[in-house]
């Protein structure tokens, strides 16, 4: 696996629930390049102060979006927060590996240790350990690694795993059955065990 297929764009952001929303509607659409960028520039779809900024998000969550099916768009739009939230770390998980190697080892871990938080260096000490497997992973600058580490906690905090960015302690979380038959159709079970065995 390349670096590139490992990290997918965990960099771009975290779970941006309200701007996904909104690309999963405009994705359903089926929008030709010509489309795309009326509705991200012209119409500002994302409401966002720049050009640059609504490009950027519209990128990141299309990225992770545009591989669902149609089905999964449509219950996106309609479901409640919580499961949304939920399918959209199903989501990233599938296209970001990395997020869920480390749901995997270091959450997954400090669980079993019965740690109270998460600690900073976690999430550096992991990626250094990847970088003795993955090829390129040592290509990246230390700023680029701790924005990732930022956006890993960010969507732990989002979906609820952790208390908060700041203090990341650990909170119990429900994993809803509707991600598990999702996992499945998606052909992404890992993704659900990784959500299942860091909760």
């Amino acid at each position: 696996m390349t670096a590139k297929n490992y990290l997918g764009d965990i960099i771009g952001g975290s779970i941006m629930l309200r701007d996904s929303r909104l690309i999963a509607q405009l994705l359903l659409q089926h929008p030709d390049d010509k489309a795309w960028e009326h509705a991200i520039v012209e119409e500002n779809l994302l409401q966002k102060n720049s050009t640059h900024s609504a490009k950027r998000m519209a990128a990141t969550a299309r990225k992770r979006l545009e591989s669902m099916p149609d089905d999964f768009l449509s219950d996106l739009l309609n479901a409640p927060d919580d499961l949304a939230k939920q399918m959209l770390m199903l989501a990233i998980l599938c296209q970001s590996p990395v997020l869920m190697d480390f749901m995997l080892t270091e959450v997954a871990d400090a669980r079993r240790m019965y740690r109270e938080a998460m600690r900073n260096d976690d999430w550096a000490d992991f990626f250094s350990s990847r970088q003795r497997v993955i090829t390129g992973l040592d290509q990246y600058s230390e700023s680029s690694v701790q924005k990732m580490g930022s956006n890993v906690f960010k969507v732990l905090v989002d979906v609820g795993y952790l208390e908060s960015a700041r203090n990341k302690r650990l909170k119990n979380i429900y994993i809803l059955p509707e991600i598990r038959e999702w996992s499945v159709r998606l052909n992404c079970s890992k993704a659900y065990e990784a959500m299942e065995a860091a909760r």
